[in-house]
């Protein structure tokens, strides 16, 4: 009889474990695993997708899908990563930080040559992984675009000012592709 207590205490305690990391990590989820998308506001179309996967850019870094809206401007998408001590190890910069979390400054040059430059805005965390929201509003698509190269380089304060560490955090090329649906 103590056995079956303890094989039901033993079920609760793990159900309950599993409901709590499902909820806790809901939205992350949804992002990572392209049920949401990356944007801070809904959108009111479904955006228009121009990769067909998710990217990993190295140092544990992943770039979700990359989106334009349906008039071809803007561009979308979230980088997540597990753990931020892990990124950045050089405790003793002045790394500017929301809610705790790095800021970047994310550039984007495209196969056309024009670069886009934005800061990481956003947050959604989870148990064990943290997601942040790149959009650029400047951005144009151009169905002769082939690829996108981005960098992502942690900020700091200099000075008072806002200011980019001198080398990217990790910098990788997207393939755009054409046509997706």
């Amino acid at each position: 009889m103590r056995n079956v207590r303890l094989a039901i205490i033993g079920f609760l305690a793990v159900l309950t474990l599993a409901v709590v990391f499902f909820f806790d990590n809901r939205e992350l989820t949804g992002l990572t695993k392209d049920r949401l998308y990356p944007m801070m506001d809904e959108p009111r179309q479904h955006p228009q997708p121009l990769t067909d996967s998710v990217t990993e850019l190295g140092n544990g870094i992943r770039v979700s899908k990359l989106y334009s809206r349906n008039d071809s401007t803007g561009l979308y998408f979230g980088m997540w990563y597990r753990d931020q001590r892990a990124l950045i190890n050089q405790e003793d910069e002045d790394w500017l930080r929301e809610e705790g979390e790095i800021e970047f400054l994310v550039k984007a040059v495209d196969s056309n040559g024009t670069t886009y430059n934005a800061e990481t805005e956003g947050i959604v965390q989870g148990t064990f992984s943290t997601f942040r929201y790149v959009q650029f509003e400047d951005f144009h698509y151009d169905e002769s675009l082939t690829d996108l190269h981005v960098a992502f380089y942690p900020m700091k304060k200099k000075g008072g000012e806002r200011k980019p560490h001198h080398l990217p955090l990790v910098e990788a090329v997207i393939q755009i592709e054409p046509n997706i649906q």
